[in-house]
């Protein structure tokens, strides 16, 4: 009968502050509208983005300078040459090639910043310096530049097609075929889903998403059911109502958790309206399926709601050191950190789940939620986070009660060292009263 009182009570407390909580715009609008109109307007920015960047990137005009130009065969110049070339690849990647004469000793370096012979005082530098000779080709250029890299590519490619030219060439006038100039061939093949790649980048992105999802989804309740009741003077009213103090705190955690699991899923569902449509767009031309997997999620969401409950009470218990909002904001921003470098590290390619890693706070969520997502089946690690999680929620929500079950630490106006705080830990609390 307890019981069913006690939870009664926790969760009357927790509807409560949900109410009150949502009143306020400010966390509605963070919780609830801003997720919906965020994700495809950023998404769609990103794309854009990404779009205009590469095709800015094809269209870049290069210019490398060539020593010797006149010795150099015809044919070859053409197959560098932008404007002897009606491929459309060697149009929109463009690339002008500058006569430098006889110019063999002197340094490339110092070649790369003047202009060529035929070059007027308008002209931009040169990208790359290319030179011939019978040993091969010699291509130099200052990787440290944007242009170096683009130089670098575009030279490379159109000098392997062009060799791949002369090889067929020569097959054909000695009466070999062109495979047979190939002592060795190597073809390599993937054997792999085209499902499983795209399940491969989604679980790189999703789990470090999660994590901030959640953080960011307790921050501002955490903040104004703490730091928010102490600076307004609420704080008398709510520990003053008629049942043990455990249980009103133990409301305000759980709407904490409720209000960060309502986020993250608004954000998620968000996330896969936008997601799914703009990344196939940005793969376009690629063989790689994106589909957002809801069964995974539904199965990562028991991991999800025990890791709201830890992240809001450590929020809601670190934000209750602070004497009013702001300062509450500027404590938390930290800790945000202390979640979300964890959560990256996860996503790292060569990181996996382990029975080891499954007991470490915050990094095993990530890595079972990419786990999850990859269709991995280990359910002694699974088991291994679920209990993690559930310790860490219960230690950070007993931190969370016995701090702000002091009225020396809920009515105080003053911001608490962290002296005072150990030595408070240390006493008995008083949160059943």
């Amino acid at each position: 009968m307890a019981s069913q009182q006690r939870l009664h009570a926790t969760l009357r407390v927790a509807a409560k502050e949900l109410r009150e909580t949502l009143r306020d715009r400010q966390t509605a609008f963070t919780t609830l509208v801003l997720p919906i109109c965020m994700y495809p307007v950023l998404f769609w920015v990103m794309v854009q983005g990404f779009l205009v960047l590469q095709g800015q990137k094809e269209r870049t005009e290069v210019r490398v300078g060539v020593i010797n130009q006149e010795s150099v065969p015809e044919d070859l110049l053409r197959a560098l040459d932008k404007g002897q070339d009606e491929d459309e690849e060697y149009q929109a990647n463009r690339l002008v090639l500058v006569d430098l004469g006889a110019q063999e000793d002197v340094p490339r370096a110092e070649l790369l910043e003047p202009q060529g012979e035929d070059s007027s005082p308008g002209d931009p530098p040169l990208a790359g310096v290319l030179s011939f000779a019978p040993q091969g080709a010699q291509l130099h250029v200052n990787r440290s530049e944007p242009k170096g890299e683009l130089t670098e590519g575009r030279i490379t490619s159109r000098l392997a097609r062009h060799v791949d030219q002369l090889r067929e060439q020569a097959a054909q006038e000695g009466g070999y075929s062109p495979t047979a100039l190939e002592p060795l061939r190597l073809e390599r093949k993937d054997v792999g889903p085209e499902s499983d790649k795209g399940a491969l980048i989604l679980a790189m992105l999703l789990p470090m998403l999660l994590v901030t999802m959640c953080v960011m989804g307790a921050f501002f309740p955490a903040v104004d059911l703490s730091a928010g009741e102490r600076e307004r003077g609420t704080a008398e009213t709510t520990l003053l109502l008629p049942i043990p103090r455990l249980w009103v705190l133990q409301g305000k955690v759980l709407a904490v958790a409720s209000l960060s699991m309502i986020a993250t899923s608004f954000n998620l569902l968000a996330l896969g309206i936008s997601a799914e449509g703009l990344l196939a767009t940005l793969l376009q031309g690629s063989s790689i399926t994106i589909n957002l997997p809801w069964q995974s999620l539904l199965a990562i969401a028991p991991l999800t709601l025990l890791f709201a409950l830890f992240a809001g009470a450590t929020l809601t218990a670190i934000s209750g050191l602070a004497r009013n909002f702001k300062e509450a904001q500027a404590m938390l921003g930290p800790v945000q950190l202390l979640f979300i470098m964890p959560a990256i590290a996860g996503i790292m390619p060569g990181i996996d789940l382990t029975p080891g890693l499954a007991l470490v706070p915050v990094l095993n969520m990530t890595l079972a939620a990419k786990s999850m997502l990859l269709g991995k089946i280990l359910p002694l690690e699974y088991t291994l986070v679920a209990i993690s999680l559930l310790i860490s929620g219960w230690l950070a929500l007993n931190l969370a009660v016995r701090l702000l079950s002091r009225e020396a630490f809920a009515t105080s106006s003053a911001t608490i060292p962290l002296r005072k705080l150990v030595s408070f830990l240390r006493s008995d609390g008083d949160a059943s009263r």
